[in-house]
């Protein structure tokens, strides 16, 4: 399912003349080859389940990330403590601290 997702995604980038414009000015910007989306599909089409794995290992480092939960405290918040992730820090609707 994901991988289709996300190649199916890719058309998304050529709906409308500003995503058009969009993508030709981040291959431009970012010197990407004018294939780089039909090779980024071919790469996300072969990809294992023990390569998405290497790659969430070796960039997402759960001891470093916020994580950002919205939802009623009242229903959340005691199995969001159980998770072990750290002490919620309750915010309001601005993001200050709700005592």
């Amino acid at each position: 399912f994901t991988k289709n997702a996300l190649i199916k995604s890719n058309a998304r980038r050529f709906e409308t003349l500003g995503a058009l414009r969009g993508m030709l000015n981040n291959i431009a910007t970012y010197n990407l080859p004018f294939d780089y989306i039909k090779k980024y599909e071919e790469i996300v089409r072969n990809m294992t389940l023990e390569d998405h794995k290497k790659l969430a290992n070796e960039y997402i480092d759960p001891n470093v990330m916020t994580y950002v939960i919205v939802g009623d405290a009242k229903t959340q918040l005691e199995q969001l403590k159980d998770l072990g992730v750290g002490k919620p820090i309750m915010v309001d609707r601005e993001g200050n601290p709700d005592n």
